[in-house]
């Protein structure tokens, strides 16, 4: 039921949130909601795929990899939370990695409650409203990134100026941690390439 609470309090009043996440700062962190909370995130994912009315969609259903189109939303999430607790750590940060974990999930509740009504409100929406329901879409996200930088900001006790910065070099940090995967997996890819290769020129030749 406190979990529910939360949810309810991220749409109205994200700071008291933030605020009551710190509070429980000596507890023993229980990561349940936060599992919860992805998961429902997901499923509303496959479900705003599978449902938007074609003519509005930007993905084919048919064509569609979902494992690409959920990790668009799952990977830059947890690559907020680990380059935004690298950079508060640095920068006299006061939230822990598990705060901002939490913190960080239930601010996906807006996307949750929200991206089901806008999928079904397409339904009854044709090609010549197609702006309106991208905004609404948009809309979502943009709210949802509002409540991470809000989050960002009170449980740090940071100025808005800091704010910015720190922001800023979370974005750069993401970017540089998306650039390292992509590099090692091109690497380790070549690599297991070239033992395939290897390996055939080697039975070819027995």
């Amino acid at each position: 039921m406190r979990w529910f609470k939360l949810g309810v309090m991220m749409i109205t009043h994200p700071i008291v949130v933030s605020e009551y996440i710190k509070s429980r700062r000596e507890e023993k962190k229980n990561w349940l909601p936060v599992i919860v909370l992805i998961l429902l995130m997901v499923g509303v994912c496959l479900f705003s795929i599978q449902y938007t009315h074609y003519p509005l969609s930007t993905v084919s259903t048919r064509k569609a990899n979902l494992v690409l189109e959920v990790g668009k939303l799952v990977v830059p999430v947890l690559t907020w939370v680990l380059a935004s607790y690298a950079m508060t750590t640095i920068l006299d940060g006061e939230s822990k990695f598990g705060e901002t974990m939490t913190y960080s999930a239930y601010c996906l509740v807006p996307y949750i409650l929200f991206t089901i009504p806008v999928t079904l409100l397409s339904r009854v929406m044709d090609q010549g409203q197609a702006g309106l329901y991208h905004a609404l879409v948009a809309g979502i996200l943009i709210w949802v990134v509002v409540l991470m930088i809000t989050g960002l900001k009170e449980m740090n006790q940071y100025t808005p100026g800091k704010t910015v910065l720190v922001v800023a070099l979370t974005l750069f940090t993401m970017v540089m941690i998306w650039a390292t995967v992509i590099f090692l997996y091109t690497i380790v890819d070549q690599f297991v390439s070239m033992i395939r290769e290897v390996y055939y020129e080697v039975i070819y030749r027995l």
